[in-house]
């Protein structure tokens, strides 16, 4: 367990970063994409944020050097498949976005203002589902 996390840091970080590299004059400018391909970008990194969460404890758990290398490799095709099936957007767009986005700041911007306008629309839908239970409840 002594490596476990940098190393399944490092495996992370080397699926983000499988999609063909930006070339000199290539480089992905936060006006290159619209609302609709950052929307399914943010959909996307959510989903793998879910899928690296419920990986991490069953790994960190293993205390067998191969099983727990067997598990990494599980992790790392099902976080890779997030990606794969995404919707609305391709994967090599989603490898560039999130190339992109580590160096351009108003790109960066502009996805964390899209996450927090989902967890505020996640907030609202759970105090809804929640006052329309308590008055169901009356």
């Amino acid at each position: 367990m002594s490596s476990l996390l940098p190393r399944l840091t490092v495996l992370l970080l080397a699926i983000m970063l499988a999609g063909a590299v930006l070339g000199p004059g290539q480089r992905a400018a936060a006006d290159d994409y619209d609302e609709a391909t950052l929307e399914a970008f943010v959909t996307v990194t959510i989903e793998v944020s879910r899928r690296i969460e419920a990986w991490r404890p069953r790994i960190e758990r293993e205390t067998d050097e191969d099983r727990r290398e067997a598990l990494v490799e599980e992790a790392d095709a099902d976080i890779g498949r997030a990606i794969e099936e995404a919707a609305g957007i391709g994967e090599d767009e989603y490898y560039a976005i999130f190339r992109a986005a580590r160096e351009d700041e108003a790109l960066r911007a502009r996805i964390e203002r899209l996450l927090s306008a989902r967890r505020q629309r996640r907030r609202a839908r759970r105090a809804c589902a929640t006052a329309h239970r308590g008055m169901a409840g009356r």
